[in-house]
């Protein structure tokens, strides 16, 4: 389904209402490897192996990986210039790295299969692709790789597995719930990584879209958007949502669904889940169609239902570009913070008990992905200069910077460089730096001297 958009006025948040980050259509399609290679190490050189990711001195980066370039020959020639052709997440679980890319905006799926792609080593750029187990779980698959999704765009482990929400169901998995049901339902998509097949669980009534999983309190919750059937979706009454599962996602219950109060002028959705020790957050928002605005709706769960946040918490007031939880029960939060005016990005540790604090070494800067490493107990985050949330730059200054779990906002700048563009998706494995360009590449930056 094409996702509708919304804008910003005062007070109020832009959202990206479809499924995904938002390609620059100018830059699509445009330049190469050069066009990410500007920048030196900040760090100080060390006597012997580095330790931690903040002792180490990186290089450059330089292009690595295509593992898309089937996808973005198909985008090309149907939505040229407009399709997002970005790699919009990586995520390293015990021996691989994988990918997200796709488009729930204008639903490539249908055109070509969006397959769970993956890396077996740091040293081999070659992509390859996971086996999907669909049976029963939908259309039945074009290939074996196919995963049922218009975009792959989120990865979480919960509970020490590898979970994917699914965004946004390819039309033939929405006729063959409708063709199996009465009334004809609407169902959405989780899958959960055996070790050796992505796991599909079509198990989410009302979940046209399934945006994010989360494990809290021995249960996997989910939260989206939809309605419980086609009836209902139809006739515009969109809902936002949230499930839970406590058989790893071969069933869900529905634990609330908020409605649009004005059926066919807008959506709602919960987009975001963050778990902490003691609260479970969903962030969302609720649309205006005839004005274009959106206004912020989070919330925590308080054993039954969603209840907003209290006003005095900063996450009142914060629309998240994304959520991290830590190990340590704790949690990171970055996004607009629609407070402040100019509106501005923000980033927010989130303690324990719910209560939030901003992270000030990241003030004026505008954090685009983080990623945690676990073996060193270390939080990369990849940031730009600049957090006004209304002028885009011209070019992306763009930095590394890294910080310890126990401290968030004590962070080592590693590796800055500049682009055209912003890029959307870093991580670090086996040594070396991992980049997800807006182009659809992998670019890498190794230690120097290794």
């Amino acid at each position: 389904m094409r996702c509708q958009k919304t804008s910003l006025v005062v007070g109020l948040v832009l959202l990206a209402a479809g499924c995904g980050r938002k390609a620059d259509p100018s830059t699509v399609m445009d330049g190469g490897a050069d066009a990410l290679v500007d920048g030196q190490a900040d760090a100080t050189p060390d006597a012997g192996p580095p330790t931690t990711i903040a002792e180490h001195r990186f290089g450059p980066f330089g292009q690595w990986s295509d593992p898309i370039d089937d996808y973005l020959a198909v985008g090309a020639q149907n939505f040229p210039g407009v399709f997002s052709a970005d790699i919009n997440e990586l995520i390293v679980f015990e021996d691989r790295m994988w990918i997200g890319y796709g488009d729930a905006n204008y639903n490539l799926g249908g055109l070509i299969p969006i397959e769970f792609r993956y890396f077996q080593t740091a040293d081999d750029p070659v992509a390859l692709s996971a086996i999907v187990d669909g049976e029963g779980q939908g259309a039945p698959q074009q290939t074996i790789y196919q995963s049922g999704e218009e975009q792959i765009d989120r990865y979480r482990i919960c509970n020490g597995a590898l979970w994917q929400a699914g965004i946004d169901s390819i039309d033939t998995d929405e006729l063959w719930t409708q063709a199996n049901t009465n009334p004809p339902a609407v169902q959405g998509n989780v899958y959960l990584w055996s070790g050796t097949t992505w796991v599909k669980h079509r198990s989410i009534t009302g979940g046209e879209h399934v945006h994010d999983v989360a494990f809290w309190n021995g249960a996997i919750y989910a939260v989206g958007s939809g309605a419980d059937n086609r009836i209902e979706f139809e006739a515009g009454e969109i809902h936002r949502y949230l499930w839970r599962s406590t058989d790893e996602g071969q069933t869900f219950e529905t634990v609330q669904r908020i409605p649009h109060p004005v059926p066919g002028d807008g959506d709602s959705r919960f987009v975001h889940l963050l778990p902490v020790t003691e609260q479970l957050f969903a962030f969302g928002y609720e649309s205006d169609f005839q004005s274009g605005t959106a206004f912020i709706a989070n919330g925590t769960l308080d054993g039954t239902e969603v209840v907003p946040i209290p006003a005095g918490n900063l996450l009142s007031a914060v629309f998240p570009n994304s959520t991290t939880p830590l190990p340590d029960g704790t949690g990171l939060v970055y996004g607009v913070d629609v407070s402040q005016q100019p509106l501005r990005y923000a980033a927010l540790h989130v303690a324990a008990d719910g209560s939030s604090t901003r992270i000030t070494s990241l003030t004026g800067m505008t954090v685009l992905d983080v990623f945690f490493h676990p073996a060193t107990a270390e939080i990369v985050y990849l940031v730009r200069e600049g957090d006004d949330y209304t002028t885009d730059p011209v070019t992306y200054d763009l930095h590394v910077l890294v910080a310890p779990l126990s401290d968030p906002g004590d962070t080592v700048d590693v590796l800055q460089y500049s682009v055209p563009a912003a890029n959307y998706a870093i991580a670090f494995w086996d040594g070396g730096l991992f980049m997800g360009t807006h182009l659809g590449r992998l670019f890498k930056s190794v230690h120097e001297g290794s």
